[in-house]
This record gives structure tokens, sequence and C-alpha cells, in this order.
């Protein structure tokens, strides 16, 4: 299971989206989906105070020493200057894109995290993160990911030359996607792994929200009279984000007029 940080207290105007997963399936398709991202940051630039990216903004991503991927240069520019103009931008890797160091926190200036956040936002408690590996039942996906965290995996992946390695990573995550893709469509109630984490914690803690991405399936789902699980879905078929204000929260969908 991820560690667990605290996070200082927000008050604002909070925005949340998750799994654009850029790159996906080639960089021609996902082209379209970063100029609806743009479109969508442009169009609340003037309100939002605090921006999460709660995970697999990128199918893949990876930083040699001299080189990282050469696309996104526009969405890269837009957080830029969200960050400029005083914006407080959160990046949670999530498991497709954990495997970014320190490029994007050292040229944009966004703050890169990873694991489980406990944070309160507007005077509501809240745990976010992306999303995955919350089922500990999942036996065979936490030895994946503990794999693909250790440091003398990255350093050899890393000596790969770039055409190489970014080719295979693309085919993994392709593979990947094609055989979760239907699984994906289908909402399995309590018996969906996030939920079932939900639960267990609030056995033990109190929480007003969960927030996670991952599952790519909107969703907002009581779990108490008190408590509610946000799925903040993707943006491959459903634009969707989570707005936090005022004491509320706000599942919502983006329509590029």
């Amino acid at each position: 299971m991820d560690p667990i940080t605290v996070l200082p207290p927000i008050q604002g105007n909070v925005f949340f989206i998750s799994d654009c997963h850029f790159g996906l399936p080639d960089w021609e398709v996902s082209k379209e989906r970063e100029k609806k991202v743009i479109a969508f940051l442009d169009s609340i630039a003037s309100e939002v105070t605090h921006l999460f990216l709660l995970g697999d903004v990128f199918d893949f991503w990876f930083e040699y020493k001299d080189v990282i991927p050469k696309h996104c240069l526009r969405f890269f520019g837009r957080i830029a200057q969200l960050v400029d103009y005083g914006v407080k931008v959160y990046y949670i890797l999530g498991n497709h894109d954990m495997w970014s160091f320190s490029y994007l926190q050292e040229e944009i200036g966004l703050q890169q995290l990873k694991g489980l956040f406990d944070v309160e936002i507007n005077g509501k408690k809240v745990r976010m993160g992306h999303g995955d590996a919350l089922d500990p039942q999942d036996k065979g996906y936490l030895f994946i990911k503990w794999i693909y965290a250790q440091p003398f995996n990255q350093r050899f992946f890393s000596m790969l030359h770039p055409r190489q390695s970014f080719a295979l990573a693309r085919f993994v995550s392709q593979s990947s996607r094609r055989a979760h893709m239907e699984a994906d469509k289908v909402f399995r109630g309590e018996e969906e792994p996030i939920i079932r984490y939900c639960r267990q914690t609030l056995k033990q803690e109190t929480f007003d929200y969960f927030v996670f991405g991952h599952r790519h399936l909107p969703c907002d789902y009581l779990l108490s009279d008190h408590a509610r699980y946000f799925n903040i879905g993707d943006w491959i078929f459903h634009y969707s984000y989570l707005q936090m204000k005022e004491g509320e929260a706000f599942l919502k969908y983006f329509v590029n007029k």
C-alpha cells in the first residue's frame, strides 16, 4: 500500500483531472485530446486556485538525463502559465507515469507527489490519490508495480536507446489498455476495489470525500450520510473533472464550445 502523506489545508476553488493518457493510441489522436484539455484549462484559468492532476496524465513517461518525450509542449505551456499566475498545481503520479522524476517539477514549477494524501479542502477532509494498488488481493499487479518502482530496473531501462524504450513501453501500455477496456466500462458497485478500500478506511477514520482516478469511470458514490467517493473519470471518453469550492464538491463534464 502506498504511504499516506498529510498536505497543508487548502482554501480556494480546487479542480481535479486525471487519466488523460497523452500518447494513446498514438500521438496524432492524442493531439486532439490535448487540445480539449488545454481548452478546459483555459476555461477555468480565471477562477482556479489549485489544480490536482491525479495521475496517468501520460500513457507513458520516462526521463533520461538529457531526453524527454517530445510531445505535449502546448499542455506543458498552459500548466506553466497557470503556475506563473499563482495557481498551485499538484501532480500525483499514476501507474503509467510513475517514472516522472524531476523535470516537470524543476522546469514547470508544479509540485510532484507520489502515493496517497490527506488534506483539508475548504473545511472538508479528503483522501486522494491516483487509485491504483488499493486492492490488497491483487497480488499480481502489486508485484508488477513493485518491480517498476525499483531503481535498478529504472536504470536498466534508461540504458536502452529512447527509440527502443519508448516503442517497448507503448506496446506494453496499449496491450494493457486493450485487455482492460471492456472491464473499465462496467461499474461493479460495492465490488469495486476502490469502494471496498474506502469502506475499510472509514472503519478507522472519518472522511468527507475520497477522490481517485485510475478507474476511467466517472462516479459520485454515497458511502454514508457524511462520506462520498468520487472517481473523476478520464479524458479519453468522458472529459470529466471534479470541482471543490465553498465546502461542496461537484463532478462535471467539459463541453468545448
